[in-house]
């Protein structure tokens, strides 16, 4: 489901569609956060801290600069990610939802693998955002959440859920 979820975003990539792509990834940390919590909530601190601990350059580029937590939240709270939590007492419902519906749209993806982004003059910060984004999920998902319990268990639910 999460590799599904993560082809769309890189489908959306790969075709400079920011608009779609953006809000998609840029919900991610929210998503990664409220899988890890038994009640499937995420706050503006849980989304920093799983940034500050997740996000990193890509591993062939170490010296190359990511966006910081704050500038990736920034961004989330102008795609409207926020109100969406706030409106649902710190679960991520709307983002949880497109996660689950996205489950069987098409077949996953490789893991692991770095986004190449295209070469364009995007001054959002937007296509850096979502190709760190993307590779930290991967990285957080393989590394950690593949062996924790709450991860899997909120997983299955979010699947069999209607």
């Amino acid at each position: 489901m999460l590799d599904t979820y993560l082809g769309d975003i890189e489908y959306l990539v790969r075709e400079r569609l920011w608009a779609d792509a953006a809000p998609l990834a840029l919900a991610l940390p929210h998503i990664c956060v409220a899988l890890a919590h038994a009640n499937l909530v995420s706050s503006h601190e849980d989304y920093l801290a799983w940034c500050q601990e997740w996000v990193q350059p890509p591993h062939d580029e170490p010296s190359k600069a990511v966006p910081s937590p704050e500038d990736l939240y920034r961004m989330a709270a102008s795609h409207g990610v926020e109100q969406q939590l706030a409106l649902s007492a710190g679960v991520p419902v709307n983002a949880l939802r497109q996660l689950r519906l996205r489950r069987l749209s098409r077949a996953a993806p490789a893991r692991r693998t770095s986004l190449a982004l295209p070469e364009i003059g995007n001054a959002s910060g937007e296509p850096e955002a979502c190709a760190v984004l993307l590779d930290a999920v991967r990285n957080w998902y393989g590394d950690w959440a593949t062996r924790d319990p709450v991860v899997q268990n909120n997983l299955a639910r979010l699947a069999v859920l209607r």
